[in-house]
């Protein structure tokens, strides 16, 4: 079984998905077990990183398996870097799950190292711009991307925060069909290069979307120009 997961949503749905998964999967009751943790955190910092990877590595309590769940509603990047070795290589006996709010959240690092918390509430399916965009042409994502701009433009407040919510969406939509496609193509190819500078862009760029006045032409046209033809 695998030792790293995540869950991208709101908080205390993860909570609850990664308990019930500890349940089905581990055979851990969630009910008085000191070998259940849960963490929750606004903002989650280094110290938290360091702290957490100290506490992680003791052995479990009362029996031989530990779930810990670490929830929170922002990383900082340095946070992040800060925990990379203990999810790649978390101790035998420890399962942790990472909840944060969206999946674009994680650096391409750390969410290299995780797998989607394998439960039926989360919901992994791509919206459907972010399919017409994957799965268009050149001229049909042009297209998705003059909607979206066009839509920004708008007097109508309501219809700006539309547009940059269908933005968010959009640049969400391709982290996943990113992270699904580089687990179906080799790490040392020319494809998985390419795939992975478009990752790291990721990285950067949807945080960026949260704020409201960022710009989104520069950031949707570089999305345009540097998405991969294939993502699926």
């Amino acid at each position: 079984m695998y030792h790293a997961y995540f869950f991208a949503g709101e908080r205390e749905e993860g909570v609850a998905a990664a308990l019930a998964f500890g349940e089905r999967a581990l055979g851990l009751s969630s009910t008085g077990n000191p070998d259940v943790l849960i963490e929750r955190h606004g903002l989650f910092t280094v110290d938290d990183a360091r702290r957490i990877s100290v506490k992680a590595e003791l052995s479990p309590l009362v029996g031989d398996k530990k779930l810990y769940i670490i929830a929170a509603n922002r990383l900082f990047h340095e946070a992040q870097n800060a925990m990379l070795k203990l999810f790649e290589e978390p101790p035998a006996e420890t399962t942790l799950v990472l909840v944060i709010p969206s999946e674009g959240n994680l650096l391409y690092t750390l969410r290299s190292r995780l797998q989607p918390l394998p439960v039926s509430t989360q919901v992994q399916a791509i919206d459907p711009l972010s399919q017409e965009f994957i799965g268009g042409s050149t001229t049909v994502r042009e297209k998705v991307v003059a909607n979206i701009l066009d839509e920004a433009k708008s007097d109508d407040d309501e219809k700006k925060q539309e547009a940059r919510a269908k933005a968010l969406r959009l640049a969400e939509g391709l982290t996943r069909a990113g992270y699904g496609a580089w687990r179906t193509i080799k790490e040392d190819s020319a494809e998985a290069g390419t795939l992975r500078s478009f990752l790291y862009d990721l990285d950067r760029l949807v945080p960026v979307l949260h704020d409201r006045a960022a710009p989104l032409k520069p950031i949707l046209e570089h999305l345009l120009l540097t998405a991969p033809k294939k993502l699926s």
